[in-house]
Parts: structure tokens; C-alpha cells; sequence
């Protein structure tokens, strides 16, 4: 209630300062060749110096004194700077479109602009890389990757040799709150992990936060990743398309009526069959498809339809005579929603989201064998997965140039699906038999925040708070998140940050990673499984150089996790659905720390970022280690991100990044004996070693050529350009070194000799280039 009450006197004190003989200029910025929204775009008055920001949905409100002519200027990275006069003293809604500057590369961006600087910016532990330098970086495959461009960034991990899995600050990947268009995804990963499901094609604009996190976000422990897709060309058909060796993609939007309505489909899929060709025996394919319907019913509504959806399927199939085999696992997301953005006034706006997210895993096996005296099949598959039901409405209400609030209220409705199971036997001799066993758990999640952000010309501050609550059966729980972040500014180039954020977690992931494919179960927090929580406090000096074309941030945090879960040494949750929470450790502990260091470069023929992170990730249990910390699996003392653009010429750009980590934890045997002929290993406690240091570089090329349609781009990439053999896992193995003749009294045989027991490393990737071919029109 302390906060509540701080809250309340910081608006007043606001508002008494703030005079009558003001007007309020409103409004969307947008991309004047496209119609896209423009997200962050600052404005200016003039003479006062009085600006503001367009927020997600590129909906601004600038309040400033009434003057007899007041000299607007709005501004955007990589794009020409527009002056606007406002001749009259009423407030009034003013629609701006910029357009890109005549000297921005497709891929580089060489325009400086006056964006609010991270000086100013009220936020801790935020990343915001433009789409442009990411579809420059080099790729595996050839494939662009947008997790895989934040994996360069100080705090984030990737859990291993080309992964698309986000651990962050010390936490799991449970823990990201992962939005596309205001939406969460529960599973991110195409191609095993080596590629997200993000199609930067399809993609307006990306933020992470890592900390500090404002009151409109919650219900996960560790970030969020805020995810935008385009809203489609409302001036003119646009088609852009990319062919590569891992997939294929084809993006289209176009207007349905020019300056009212547009849409955007963007679809991808993999051509070659890169398993087959690698020689695993696998099959593998993917697809994903991005859309989205805009519709600017007024100058104060606007409609959107957005729909995701991703599949992945792996089959391996095996015939030796008249047997038969076939194991396929398929994954996938579906996601779709309908917004409403309204302006109530020149100060109030407000978004209604109403939208279904569904993740889904399935495991099948099939079974066939025939003879010429009998025959029998079978067939067994296993369906898990979450379904979300969610209606969440936010406000924006813009006082004044110094004060801004943010409140509103979200509820989902969770169904789980712990296991769907179908059973099918026939044959010669056996009964025919038909079974099924399905499972679902209901829960419903409610949330209400506020959150007002203040800036003054010293100090700035977003203060606010979230109120969540839980339902399954007669269980309840409730929680009260305080969020405050205070920004000390010094000068117009230096300030000192602080922020304070408790989150709530109501779902877990439980991933069984032994023999044959992983396979993630998120479960409900219930009677027996408290809600997983967390209390993290960032400090952080944020610096700009060379008119702010350099932006230098120094962060600290320290974040405590509380009733963590993870699975008992040995278990799994096979055949123990109904009573996983026996199957679980409960009530665990982490702690994080940690000091990240981020530059970053966003003007000039060179633009990119160094990001260096060192930190500590611990966790604990009762029945774990004996009860003592331990290191956890994905902790790293030292990591080093290191991304850069540069035009070498007006149609070439070169493009390197550098990643360097120390070893992850491992536990391994330490000591072997012999009982009655079979060979005992003694593991370590807990993750007591260390793999080998990881490091890796990776180049690429882009050669731009404009062409009577449009546009080409030739990539040529190469992965892993020193061939470090990294490692992905490690192994025991006895290696055969010679063949010995025994005589027996049936004969001589010849029996193999193995050496010593010795400890192996798997790699994945060798050197591995590629090359890509890039269109639009």
C-alpha cells in the first residue's frame, strides 16, 4: 500500500503543476511508404523542448503551451526528420508519416536521429535491436533469427550450440514472457532448437526486458520479449521473398482499400530434406504462417486481426523384412487475436485484446508386421499440451508532457492437457482393443495494474503496481507485485538507474529429456505446487557519447527465485500424470547475480554492439546435493556477445558477430569400482564440473542490387569460420583398439579389445557455409 500511496501523491504533485493555458496535439506516426506504425518515434515542440513518444501502437500525445505558432518536429532512426507548424491554439489530432531517409541501406542504417536516448529512457535491463541490423547478422543456414540476435546480448544464454532457447538473468525458458501482437507463444523453437518461429519478415519491432519491469507485464519470473508484426503495406502491393537452404519464405501485403484497410501473409517452410542429406535417417518439416488484418475504421478506431501458425514434425521410420516401425513427434503454436485500439480524447487511449493461444505435443508410434501365418498392428500416441482462452483491456491516459499512466485488467482461462492418450491393437490371435485415457485441468488467472511514469528534467520514475490471482478447484492464491524504477538524471548524457520488481509465476514447464525426443509438459500450479516467484533489484549507469550515436549501459542485478520444481533424481513423469507433483522436487530456491555491460552502436557505416556479462546462477532443493547450492545447468562466469554491420560500399554489407562463454556446469564420475563383473561409476555432487570453453565466429556478405522490379540481395554466410569443435555433450565410451584369437573347444573366436574408460565430446557444427537469395518488389 506504500506504493499505492507514493503513487497517489507523485499525480497530484504532477497536476498542480500543471497550468490551464496548454493545448494537447494527438495522433498516430507512421512510415509514409508503407503505413506502418513507427513504435518509439519522438516529438518535439521547438521552442519549449517539451516531447513525448508514440507507444507500441504508434499513438502519441504531446501537451505543451499554447503558443502563436508552435513548431513541431518528429523524428525517427533511419528516417528524415520532419518540422510541422500548428498555426492555431486548439488541441487538435495530427497524423505524421515520415519517410526513410534517402541514405539508409536496406540493412544499414546510416542516419542518425534525436530518439530518446537511454539516458532518458525510463527502463532497466532493455535491449531493442532494429529488425534491419538483425536481417544483416550471419546465419546458420542462411536463416535470419531474431533469438538468435538477442543471444548476443548481455544476460541471455542460449543453453547450448545453435539453440533458440532463451535463459536469461539465471532463469529457464518457462520463464520468458514471449508476446506476439500482445499474445503469449509457449514454444518458440522450429528444427530442433535451431530456429526460432519467428519470421523477421513478418516482424514491425522487437523489445527485451530483462528487468525492471513495468506493472503491465507479469505472470513470468524472468523477462519479456515484446514482439510486433507489421500491419501490412497500406499504400501499395509489396511481395518480398528469400530462398535458402534450410527454408524458403514468401512475404505479401498490399492494400484492400489504400489508406483504410491492408493485410500482410507471410509464410515459410524448408524445401530440402537437410536431415536425409546430413545422413541421420530423420524426416523433417516445418512450416509457419504469419497474418495479420488492418482496418482504420476512424481517425480514433482502428481493428486488427493477427493469426500465427507453426508446425514441426520428425519421423523415423524402420522395415527390416515384414516389420514395420515408424516414431513422429509433431509440435506447434496457434495463436489468434482480435484488437480494438480507440481514442477516447486527445489523452486517453485505450487497446482490447480478446485472443486463443494454443501449444501442443504429440508422440506417436506405430507398429506392423505381417506374415504368412499372422499378422499384428499397433498404435499408441500421447497428446499434451495448453490452451488459453484471454481478455485483457489497457489504457493509456497522458496527463501531461511529465506524467503518463498505464492501467487495465487481463484474465485467462487456462486449459491443461497433462496427457490425451489413444491405444489401438489388432491382430492374429489378439482381441481387437481400443482405448482411450484423456486428462484436463481448468484454471483461471486474473490481473489488474497501475503504473504512472513521471519525467522531470532531473529525475525520472515509473512507479506502479499488479494485483494477480489464481483459481483451480477450491485452491486460490493471491499476490501483490509492487514495481518502481527510479531514473537519476546528471547530465543530458549520464544517469543512474534503480528498479525493484516482484513477479508471480502460475505455470511450470517439466521437460523429460531421456532416451529418444524431449518433450516439455507445462503443468498448473495447484493444491500441492505453490505458484513459482520472484524479487529482482537492478542498479544500472546508462551513458551516450558522440551525439548519441554511441550508447553505453552498466547494469548489477540480483534476483532471488522462489518454489522452484524439477523432476526427482531418476523419475519422469511417465505413467504418473494423475500424481506428478510426487514425481517433482517442490520448493526450491535460486539465486542470480550478475553485472552486464552493453555498447551499442546505431548510426554510421558501422553499426552494432559489444555486450559482456559476468554472473552467477545457483539452485537448490531439500532432496538435491544434500540441501546445498549448486550451480545451475546453464550458469556461465563470463560471456562475451560481440555483433557488427559495415557498408563497404553503398550495395555491400559486411556483417560478423563473435560469441565467447566459459563452460557450462556438467556432473561427472569421479570414481569406478567392479561389482560381480559390472562396472559402478561414482558421480560428483551436483554439477562440479565444467565443459570446455565455448567460442565461435561466423561472417557473411550481403550483395544489394536494385533492378527495374525491385529489389535482390545475394548472402553468403559462414558459420563457425575457425572451426572450433564446441561441445554439445559429453559421453563415456571404451573405444575398440584391437582384435584378440581365442581358442575355445568349439573353435577360435575372435573377440574384441577395448581400451580404458574415457570421457568423449560430441560436437554438432563444424565450418558451414551457406548462401541465400533475397527479393522484393
Amino acid at each position: 500500500m506504500k506504493i499505492l500511496r507514493l503513487s497517489i501523491t507523485l499525480v497530484f504533485f504532477s497536476l498542480s503543476l500543471f497550468c490551464q493555458n496548454k493545448i494537447t496535439i494527438s495522433g498516430f506516426v507512421y512510415d509514409k511508404s508503407t503505413g506502418e506504425v513507427l513504435i518509439g518515434a519522438t516529438l518535439q515542440e521547438k521552442m519549449t523542448k517539451i516531447g513525448t513518444t508514440s507507444n507500441e501502437y504508434g499513438f502519441y500525445s504531446l501537451t505543451t503551451l499554447s503558443n502563436d505558432s508552435l513548431q513541431i518536429e518528429v523524428s525517427y532512426l533511419g528516417y528524415e526528420r520532419l518540422s510541422t507548424k500548428v498555426p492555431n491554439h486548439q488541441s487538435k489530432h495530427i497524423d505524421f508519416s515520415l519517410a526513410p531517409s534517402a541514405i539508409a541501406l536496406e540493412n544499414v542504417t546510416v542516419v542518425a536521429s534525436k530518439e530518446e536516448n537511454i539516458v532518458k529512457r525510463n527502463e532497466t535491463g532493455v535491449v531493442r535491436l532494429p529488425i534491419k541490423d538483425i536481417k544483416a547478422l550471419p546465419n546458420l543456414f542462411g536463416e535470419v533469427d531474431i533469438i538468435k540476435a538477442y543471444q548476443l546480448t548481455p544476460g541471455v544464454q542460449s543453453g547450448g550450440e545453435a539453440k533458440s532457447d532463451l535463459y536469461i538473468r539465471g532463469g529457464s525458458p518457462d520463464q520468458n514472457l514471449i508476446l506476439l501482437d500482445d499474445v503469449p507463444l509457449y514454444y518458440v523453437a522450429h528444427f530442433g532448437g535451431f530456429l526460432s518461429v519467428f519470421n523477421a519478415d513478418a516482424i514491425n519491432d522487437v523489445k527485451l526486458i530483462k528487468g525492471g519491469f513495468p506493472a503491465r507485464y507479469g505472470g513470468r519470473l524472468s523477462s519479456v520479449l515484446d514482439i510486433r508484426m507489421k500491419e501490412g503495406n497500406i499504400q501499395a502491393l509489396s511481395v518480398q521473398g528469400t530462398i535458402g537452404l534450410l527454408s524458403s519464405k514468401l512475404s505479401v501485403e498490399a492494400p484492400i482499400v489504400k489508406d483504410k484497410m491492408s493485410f500482410i501473409v507471410s509464410a515459410r517452410k524448408n524445401l530440402l530434406p537437410i536431415f536425409k542429406i546430413m545422413g541421420t535417417g530423420l524426416s523433417y518439416n516445418f512450416y509457419d504462417i504469419n497474418a495479420k488484418l488492418n482496418y482504420r475504421l476512424s481517425k480514433k478506431d482502428k481493428l486488427f486481426l493477427s493469426y500465427y501458425m507453426g508446425d514441426d514434425a520428425i519421423s523415423m521410420s524402420e522395415k527390416t523384412g515384414k516389420l514395420k516401425n515408424k516414431t513422429t513427434v509433431k509440435w506447434g503454436n496457434t495463436l489468434l487475436a482480435f484488437r480494438w485500439n480507440h481514442v477516447f480524447n486527445s489523452k486517453l487511449f485505450s487497446n482490447f485484446t480478446l485472443s486463443n493461444t494454443y501449444y501442443r505435443y504429440k508422440n506417436m508410434f506405430e507398429y506392423d508386421v505381417k506374415t504368412d501365418s499372422m499378422s499384428k498392428a499397433l498404435s499408441n500416441s500421447l497428446l499434451t499440451g495448453i490452451n488459453d482462452m484471454s481478455l485483457k483491456l489497457d489504457f493509456t491516459y497522458l496527463a501531461n508532457s511529465n506524467l503518463n499512466f498505464r492501467f487495465g485488467a487481463n484474465s485467462i482461462y487456462h486449459t491443461f492437457t497433462p496427457n490425451d492418450e489413444h491405444f489401438f491393437q489388432e491382430g492374429t490371435g489378439i482381441v481387437t482393443t481400443r482405448e482411450r485415457y484423456s486428462n484436463s485441468i481448468n484454471a483461471v488467472e486474473n490481473a489488474i495494474y497501475l503504473e504512472n511514469e513521471l519525467k522531470f528534467k532531473l529525475i525520472n520514475a515509473n512507479v506502479g503496481f499488479r494485483y494477480s490471482s489464481y483459481h483451480i478447484g477450491s485452491t486460490n492464491y493471491y499476490s501483490f507485485e509492487p514495481r518502481v524504477l527510479l531514473n537519476l538524471i546528471f547530465r543530458e548524457d549520464i544517469s543512474i538507474k534503480y528498479s525493484f520488481s516482484k513477479t508471480n509465476q502460475y505455470v511450470h514447464l517439466l521437460t523429460y529429456s531421456g532416451v529418444g525426443i524431449p518433450s516439455d509438459y507445462w503443468m498448473p500450479t495447484n493444491e500441492n505446487v505453490e505458484p513459482e516467484s520472484s524479487v529482482q533489484n537492478t542498479f544500472g549507469v546508462s551513458k551516450t557519447f558522440l551525439n548519441n550515436k554511441f550508447e553505453l549501459s552498466i547494469e548489477a542485478y540480483h534476483k532471488t527465485l522462489n518454489n522452484l520444481i524439477t523432476f526427482l533424481p531418476g523419475e519422469s513423469l511417465m505413467g504418473h500424470f494423475d500424481s506428478w507433483e510426487n514425481v517433482v522436487e517442490k520448493n526450491g530456491m535460486g539465486l542470480n547475480y550478475g553485472i552486464e555491460l552493453f555498447l551499442q552502436k546505431k548510426s554510421g557505416k558501422t553499426t552494432g554492439w559489444v555486450g559482456v556479462t559476468t554472473a552467477r546462477a545457483e539452485r537448490s532443493f531439500d532432496n538435491i546435493s544434500n540441501g546445498k547450492p549448486y550451480s545451475f545447468k546453464y550458469d556461465r562466469l563470463l560471456d562475451v556477445g560481440i555483433a557488427a554491420n559495415h557498408k563497404l560500399k553503398d550495395n555491400i554489407v559486411l556483417s560478423g558477430t563473435w560469441t565467447y562463454g566459459t563452460g557450462y556446469p556438467i556432473t561427472l564420475a569421479t570414481e569406478r569400482y567392479t561389482v560381480n563383473n559390472e562396472e559402478i561409476l561414482v558421480y560428483s555432487e551436483k554439477n562440479s564440473f565444467r565443459m570446455r570453453d565455448y567460442h565461435r565466429l561466423d561472417v557473411s556478405v550481403d550483395f544489394n542490387k536494385k533492378t527495374k522490379w525491385g529489389e535482390r540481395t545475394w548472402s553468403v554466410s559462414v558459420f563457425n569460420l575457425y572451426n572450433r569443435q564446441n561441445p554439445y555433450y559429453y559421453y563415456y565410451d571404451r573405444k575398440w583398439i584391437n582384435t584378440t584369437l581365442n581358442n575355445t573347444g568349439n573353435g577360435s573366436v575372435f573377440r574384441p579389445v577395448y581400451g580404458d574408460l574415457k570421457l568423449y565430446q560430441r560436437s554438432l557444427f563444424s565450418i558451414f557455409p551457406s548462401i541465400s537469395y533475397s527479393f522484393k518488389f
